[in-house]
């Protein structure tokens, strides 16, 4: 995706520009660039910054489209995002695309 729409589309614009591998964003910064203030729940709940795209965390798109993740928050300070591969999209989509190990089978004599 080359674009993102929305309120947040101003932090993918940042951090697609960043060219940092690690960059760390204080949630008052955040607010600056998106215009906004973050939501409740930003400021309480882990899953809010988490690294899915599911449709009720647009916010995540922002994140995954410029290839970063989120790797901790300190809630009420400060995001950490890392720079990843755009291959690897979330840690579930990766779970997902493992293949199974299957056991031998027995032969039977």
């Amino acid at each position: 995706m080359d674009t993102i729409k929305g309120k947040y589309a101003p932090l993918f614009d940042f951090l697609r520009n960043q060219t940092e591998r690690i960059v760390t964003v204080k949630f008052e910064e955040i607010e600056k660039i998106i215009c906004n203030k973050l939501p409740t729940s930003a400021y309480k709940h882990r899953a809010w910054w988490g690294n899915t795209r599911s449709g009720t965390y647009v916010q995540s798109a922002a994140w995954i489209e410029a290839n970063f993740r989120v790797e901790d928050v300190i809630f009420g300070e400060e995001v950490i995002f890392q720079k990843t591969s755009s291959q690897l999209l979330t840690k579930k989509r990766y779970k997902n695309t493992r293949k199974k190990k299957i056991p031998p089978t027995k032969e039977i004599i």
